[in-house]
């Protein structure tokens, strides 16, 4: 596969070169070549008018200090920050992002220290960040000729979008947008260690600490199947917790006045909406347990009878992970459309290891620590939001072929998921089988021409993992790390190998993107229906041992 990305990588060398020689960048020296890229994410970037669906792309993504930032520091885990003299950053008050899980704090003042697990960390911040200066300091030219900020917004910007700014910034959208009138942004950023020997070492201190968490579990020693997703859905379907707090979930629903979600409901009811009435509980039970953690009181009781065990993310990755006793789940009661039972699990030596998914390159380093840490892996099942070029949001994607943007390897693998296993489990959407995909680096790193070329090569799938995960995979195989530029056959793995996507974009035929549109409900009903899919697959592999 051949595509000439020119922009694009001269982009990246740009400033991992200024990041390795100078140990920080100045973002101000990088707006040129990163609005040369012509991204897919900020097309109107180059221009006066404020980009605002790549503005929203990034607010969500970067924490609400960022109006006072001027230095961003990046780091592998604590004890790179406190060798750099950043002894202190634990105390710093912890931020969050709405649309990106990563571990930051804030001093206070100007600094912001962030987390990175991999080199994909450092081109997403440096990105993120860059496309954020050019569209706050639009904004703030614009602003400049009137004293009613809120006002000059409005004329500024469609309704929709002051909407969606709102729901960020709450409370502060007054705040924001008179600081974006009063100050021009102008970030630097400073990688404290950008050697692989570092992200080895935080990966494997995380792993570390999930061993050591439930030493009385001895993974090391015993068979896993291993799954990249989420860290409530696969719980939620075992434990069944919102059967038994229906009627207090609706009392909810009701109390809300949300007439999306009360019209989503009554559709359910009464047949006219094919979504899952225990999936849509699921999603209001995530809502109640912000005003009452009595719930999730009862949820976790329930969750340790039955072998789910939790480990909270730590000084190193952030990536939580959930390690669950396949003995323990021993007759009970899943959902009747997956047709199986449990009650000879009770004879399985095996542990499903859950973790929640990484981005980008993280996923190979924390695929590669656990396999060269436990004695077997008997499946890996990869879920994950991704772009589709032909689909539409909320279809469920399934590749048989991965090309990863990292290596230039191209993966044929034998996909365990088919539409035929989502029949009775999925109603909300399409199912697309033997799709194509791209694992890109970074999601500012496409372009309409880039699209185009890989559409037109059969490619209808764009997303961030599959090729990290499968760069891994390919090391349980041969004999060798990984190779590149290469074709590879993986479709007689010892293990058995799921990737299922469920489609959250779809920039090339409409382009739309989440930055211009908030993905609600609509990821509700494929994250579950992959989710009993992956406990449908583990279970009958698993019985075949018993």
């Amino acid at each position: 596969m051949t595509l000439n990305i020119e922009e694009i990588e001269v982009h990246i060398r740009t400033y991992r070169s200024l990041l390795k020689s100078a140990g920080e960048v100045r973002i101000l020296n990088l707006i040129d070549s990163h609005l040369t890229m012509n991204s897919i994410l900020q097309e109107k970037g180059a221009g006066t008018e404020v980009d605002i669906a790549a503005f929203i792309y990034c607010l969500l993504r970067l924490p609400s200090p960022m109006s006072n930032v001027k230095k961003i520091i990046l780091g592998q885990s604590y004890s790179v920050f406190e060798k750099n003299g950043f002894g202190t950053i634990e105390k710093w008050q912890e931020v969050a992002a709405p649309g990106r899980r990563r571990k930051m704090h804030f001093d206070g003042k100007e600094t912001l220290g962030i987390y990175i697990a991999s080199v994909t960390d450092v081109d997403d911040v440096i990105t993120l960040a860059t496309a954020f200066q050019i569209e706050w300091n639009k904004f703030h030219d614009k602003l400049q000729d009137t004293k009613n900020v809120e006002q000059k917004a409005i004329e500024l910007l469609d309704s929709e979008d002051v909407k969606r700014i709102k729901n960020i910034w709450g409370d502060d959208y007054h705040k924001f947008l008179t600081a974006i009138k009063f100050r021009r942004v102008d970030f630097t950023i400073r990688l404290l260690s950008g050697s692989y020997n570092e992200y080895t070492k935080a990966t494997q201190h995380w792993w570390n600490i999930v061993e050591s968490e439930h030493k009385n579990l001895n993974l090391q020693e015993r068979p896993i199947y291993f799954v990249s997703s989420n860290t409530h859905s696969i719980t939620n379907l075992l434990s069944r917790f919102v059967l038994a707090e229906e009627k207090t979930l609706i009392d909810f629903l009701y109390r809300l006045e949300d007439k999306n979600l009360i019209r989503l409901w009554e559709g359910i009811s009464s047949g006219d909406f094919l979504a899952s009435r225990e999936n849509f509980l699921y999603y209001i039970a995530k809502k109640y347990a912000r005003i009452n953690q009595e719930i999730l009181k009862r949820r976790e009781k329930l969750d340790r009878k039955l072998g789910i065990h939790y480990i909270k993310a730590s000084k190193y990755l952030d990536i939580d992970t959930q390690v669950i006793e396949l003995s323990k789940l021993a007759g009970i009661d899943l959902d009747n459309r997956l047709s199986i039972s449990t009650k000879h699990l009770n004879k399985s030596k095996a542990l499903i290891v859950n973790i929640d998914y990484p981005l980008g390159w993280a996923a190979y380093q924390v695929l590669t620590e656990i396999g060269q840490n436990v004695d077997e892996i008997r499946g890996i099942y990869i879920m994950g939001k991704a772009a589709t070029l032909t689909g539409n949001v909320g279809d469920i994607l399934l590749p048989t072929t991965v090309f990863d943007q990292h290596t230039k390897n191209v993966y044929a693998i034998n996909n365990v998921f088919n539409p035929q296993v989502f029949n009775k489990i999925f109603r909300t959407g399409s199912v697309l089988d033997m799709q194509k995909t791209v694992s890109v680096k970074g999601t500012f790193f496409e372009n309409k021409n880039i699209i185009d070329y890989w559409f037109k090569e059969g490619y209808n799938t764009i997303e961030m993992e599959s090729g990290p995960y499968l760069n891994s995979a390919y090391e349980f195989v041969y004999y060798n790390r990984y190779v590149e530029n290469q074709f590879i056959n993986l479709t007689n793995s010892p293990f058995e190998l799921g990737i299922a996507h469920y489609a959250s974009d779809t920039p090339y035929s409409k382009a739309k993107n989440l930055g211009v549109r908030n993905l609600s409900y609509e990821g509700v009903e494929p994250t579950y229906a992959i989710s009993l899919a992956i406990i449908k697959m583990i279970i009958e592999r698993e019985t075949r041992y018993l």
